[in-house]
């Protein structure tokens, strides 16, 4: 188990950023009803419903239930204990197959609630690859499919099992990166700061290997995007350490 605080390698970049970034469009809702991290599936399940899957962003599957393998542009989290949507880039734009409902009472489970947007965000998030180190927090962070897994148990030391780890978060940060169409002549750079929690958690009927960790990228990630596997239902939540302006 990594349960030490580990230290920071590497050095400042020394190169300055010469723009913004890319300009993305950025919702989040939040619904007034408290729901448990364990409910957001069933939540997902009955915003699908509502929606009547006339976009496959709020799903990621074909019409004949093939998966769609892609960043998914639409997620569903828990935040301050209620149910949370975030959309990002065309997802802004479909997100009012939902709004235009003209109720949102949604089966979760065995009983219906009648939810209400209790917040509503949208603002443009400038994303950008560049030469200052932004620090976060990625919470439930499952990194690792099955090969993953045993490759990394496989691992005896603390300091090999972290590069391990690295090397799959700057993949994925990669990923959520060319997603949102940001392009740069700078490679995603991204450490492992600090490993606050380790545990298991069940996702799709089995345990999964996931961490709480501290971390410093090179890239702008917004808060609450996810990173990992269960992006779409609330794992590997990203917030911010550094002071907001």
């Amino acid at each position: 188990m990594i349960n030490a605080t580990l230290r920071q390698r590497g050095t400042e970049p020394k190169y300055a950023p010469k723009k913004k970034g890319v300009k993305t469009s950025y919702l989040q809702l939040v619904f007034d009803t408290p729901l448990q991290s364990y409910e957001i599936p069933k939540f997902r399940a009955a915003v699908i419903e509502k929606t009547k899957r006339q976009s496959d962003l709020f799903h990621n599957h074909t019409e004949d239930a093939g998966v769609i393998y892609r960043y998914p542009l639409i997620q569903y989290k828990i935040k301050d204990k209620k149910p949370c949507i975030i959309c990002l880039r065309e997802a802004t734009d479909d997100i009012h197959i939902l709004l235009k409902e003209k109720n949102y009472r949604m089966r979760i489970g065995a009983q219906f609630i009648d939810f209400e947007i209790e917040e509503a965000r949208l603002k443009y998030e400038y994303l950008d690859i560049d030469g200052h180190w932004r620090n976060y927090n990625v919470h439930n962070w499952m990194p690792l499919n099955q090969d993953q897994y045993a490759m990394y148990m496989k691992i005896e030391s603390v300091e090999d099992r972290v590069s391990f780890l690295e090397n799959l978060l700057r993949k994925q940060i990669a990923v959520f990166a060319e997603s949102m169409q940001v392009k740069s002549t700078y490679e995603v750079e991204a450490e492992i700061l600090d490993v606050t929690n380790e545990k298991y958690i069940e996702y799709k009927s089995q345990f999964h290997l996931t961490f709480c960790i501290n971390i410093r990228a090179n890239v702008t990630l917004p808060e609450y995007i996810g990173l990992g596997k269960g992006v779409s239902v609330g794992f590997g939540i990203v917030k911010t350490l550094d002071k907001q302006n």
